[in-house]
């Protein structure tokens, strides 16, 4: 038996590999930030290019549940909220173009503190 998928349904083996990198991505830009090797400014436009790529964003819905238990006032929830209004951005930018190219993924989101 198969054990029980934490996206709560089944996840081919390929794509759980897929979404396990792009989790060591953002995790590793989490990290980054706690140590102070990025500032907020830096964080954001790491995240932009992240977001840019089509397997993060659906890794990013996928684990939507797991962000909801955190507490609203904590750094990664709203880091998360951060990550969560570029996904957004990027994914309507991508659906808004004949080919989803996102030619002009460095205008999206707001810069923290602006």
């Amino acid at each position: 038996m198969r054990p029980r998928d934490t996206y709560e349904r089944e996840i081919p083996p390929e794509k759980q590999r897929q979404y396990l990198f792009a989790n060591a991505l953002y995790v590793n830009a989490l990290h980054f930030r706690r140590i102070d090797a990025l500032n907020l400014v830096e964080l954001h436009g790491h995240l932009r290019v992240i977001s840019r790529n089509r397997i993060f964003r659906v890794y990013w819905a996928a684990t939507q549940p797991h962000r909801e238990s955190l507490p609203d006032s904590s750094e990664e929830a709203a880091l998360g909220r951060m990550t969560e209004g570029l996904v957004h951005e990027l994914h309507n930018l991508a659906d808004n173009t004949d080919d989803g190219d996102l030619q002009e993924w460095w205008v999206v989101g707001q810069l923290p503190g602006e």
